[in-house]
């Protein structure tokens, strides 16, 4: 994609289950996000509408309760699930 913009979600902190010893699996742990997303701002700035614009806010809601409701082993695991 060619003049791709993006949206940055910097500390977003989630407890979730991950880890692969005994004791990471029984408690949550703070996961700290850093994201960087691609996306399309061109039809947002054009219509100059909050209506047309990318809603940081769901992005963020979405990615928490994606990270809370996880369960995985492995941090990298987790980073490629969130990148689909």
């Amino acid at each position: 994609m060619n003049n791709v913009d993006k949206l940055f979600l910097k500390e977003l902190r989630v407890e979730a289950i991950i880890g692969f010893l005994e004791w990471e699996r029984r408690i949550k742990q703070v996961v700290s996000i850093d994201l960087e997303m691609g996306t399309d701002a061109k039809a947002a700035a054009r219509a100059d509408s909050v209506d047309a614009a990318l809603n940081y806010e769901r992005v963020a809601a979405r990615v928490h309760d994606f990270v809370a409701a996880s369960d995985f082993k492995l941090v990298e695991t987790l980073a490629e699930a969130l990148g689909r």
